[in-house]
């Protein structure tokens, strides 16, 4: 890992932040569904990186959500409820990313996955035994 990323939660959870914002502007002001869907897997890869950096987790590279949500599941069990969601959200990063034949996502279902995200999101700031 490059000697330029910050392991400090705190600067993971702050740009994870700023992407949590940029996805509720998008999907509130009709931004393209497929950006909002790619920024909203980039804001949990953030918030899960920043977790894991709190247990002392060696930073690795990695946009894989449900690899995260694996080593996240080590410290707490009950993050299992959110493997659904890390794999949608994973699987947005690549249709995003990469030029797939595929039609734009359907806004309703990014929502749906935005609101479920902050869910797990609210899990990893609540003050508690996890940090």
């Amino acid at each position: 890992m490059s000697d330029k990323e910050s392991t400090l939660p705190e600067d993971w959870f702050k740009k994870g932040d700023d992407d949590k914002q940029a996805v509720g502007i998008l999907l509130e002001h009709g931004g393209k569904s497929s950006v909002a869907a790619f920024l909203m897997q980039q804001m949990l890869e953030k918030y899960m990186k920043g977790f894991l950096l709190s247990k002392g987790w060696m930073l690795k590279r990695t946009h894989d959500l449900e690899e995260l949500l694996d080593e996240i599941i080590e410290f707490e069990v009950s993050f299992e409820d959110f493997r659904e969601i890390s794999q949608k959200a994973t699987a947005f990063y690549f249709l995003e990313r990469y030029p797939f034949f595929s039609d734009e996502l359907s806004r309703e279902e990014v929502k749906e996955t935005y609101f479920k995200s902050l869910k797990l999101i609210e899990k990893i700031e609540k003050p508690s035994k996890y940090r």
